[in-house]
């Protein structure tokens, strides 16, 4: 079914007070064409906090509002774009937003023509109030750029995910971490290079998600590792795609480590799909003071709050002694009668619209 642009219009309305907004296409779909619908938006809509554009094109350039606090956007995969016009996109974008606080970019789009490096004269606008950024994309030179563009904020969350195999992964350059030394929240990409004196700038950092290998790694490489990321008290681990390089010791080391340093961590989480491959190469997790469980990630805005948060679930006792995480305590010998005195003694051992494009 398609929504038209008056349909819509007609919709709004009657909804002057609409907070939040989906413009949603299939997959396979032709890319929305977001001007229109966002004019509209933007006449009818004037308390919009929260929008959501899903396969679109990259005319999302043109949104400009003073409002707007969640914005999630994922550019349609079956649309040819060059990478300039995407830069150019994000710039207009983050600049005709200024109240933007939380952003989530997909683009897993192709590269229509040859890859562009950063276009410098795009100078990063200052983004006062941004605070959490998700990216998704297979190019390691778009993950750059839109980075850079975004260095000029007081990011307190960044969540990064690229395509490990792409030819060109080794090209992302993870100094731009380097922009936000004052991050909570840090979620690092499948198997990549990082320069370990990146981390050590990320002095704040208190939850950290990462492939199992990548961290073992990066903590082997740092020098007093086991104080890498001083503040942290939420580890959340995936399992990799590769296998584990010679030489690592496991998380079970890593936070008796960190224990015996006195910085012990609070949590391990472990992703909800890895937890099988997980627990099948930690086998040594007992006695840790450590609260465990499994995560689910977010995969988007979800629902009128625009919720972004991972659901977290802790292990319950027994789910501790299913998974072997916690051993049975020592039976307590029987009692035993003395014969002589008959006395016993113990031996001792909002509002929201949602338009939907077929």
């Amino acid at each position: 079914m398609w929504t038209r642009p008056e349909t819509m219009e007609a919709v709004l309305k009657l909804t002057p007070s609409i907070q939040h907004l989906e413009l949603c296409a299939g997959p396979l779909s032709p890319a929305i064409d977001t001007a229109p619908f966002l004019d509209v938006a933007q006449r009818h809509a004037p308390h919009l906090t929260t929008l959501i554009l899903r396969n679109v094109p990259t005319t999302f350039g043109r949104l400009s509002s003073l409002m707007l606090r969640n914005l999630e956007v994922r550019v349609n995969t079956t649309q040819l774009q060059s990478s300039g016009q995407r830069m150019v996109a994000f710039w207009q974008l983050v600049e005709n937003t200024p109240s933007l606080e939380r952003l989530i970019l997909h683009d897993w789009a192709a590269i229509d023509g040859a890859e562009t490096p950063y276009p410098h004269e795009l100078a990063s606008p200052k983004l006062l109030r941004l605070r959490c950024f998700y990216l998704e994309t297979w190019s390691a030179i778009l993950a750059s750029t839109y980075l850079g563009l975004a260095s000029r904020s007081n990011l307190r969350e960044l969540s990064l995910k690229l395509e490990p195999s792409s030819p060109r992964s080794h090209l992302w350059n993870a100094e731009h971490l380097r922009a936000w030394p004052q991050l909570k929240i840090l979620s690092l990409p499948h198997w990549i290079d990082i320069n370990p004196g990146v981390l050590k700038t990320l002095s704040a950092v208190e939850e950290l998600e990462s492939d199992k290998d990548t961290f073992l790694y990066l903590v082997t490489l740092a020098s007093g590792g086991t104080t890498l990321l001083a503040s942290l008290e939420t580890l959340r681990i995936r399992m990799g795609r590769r296998n584990q390089p010679d030489g690592l010791q496991g998380i079970a080391a890593f936070l008796r480590a960190r224990e015996a340093a006195g910085i012990p961590l609070r949590r391990l989480l472990i992703h909800e799909d890895d937890l099988e491959a997980f627990l099948s190469q930690e086998h040594d997790l007992q006695g840790i003071n450590v609260q465990i469980g499994r995560y689910t990630p977010s995969n988007g805005f979800e629902g009128v709050t625009a919720a972004l948060e991972p659901v977290d679930v802790l292990f319950s006792d027994a789910e501790l002694k299913e998974y072997g995480l916690r051993s049975e305590p020592e039976p307590k010998s029987k009692p035993k009668r003395n014969r002589r005195s008959g006395v016993s003694r113990t031996i001792p051992t909002r509002f929201a619209l949602t338009v939907d494009f077929e």
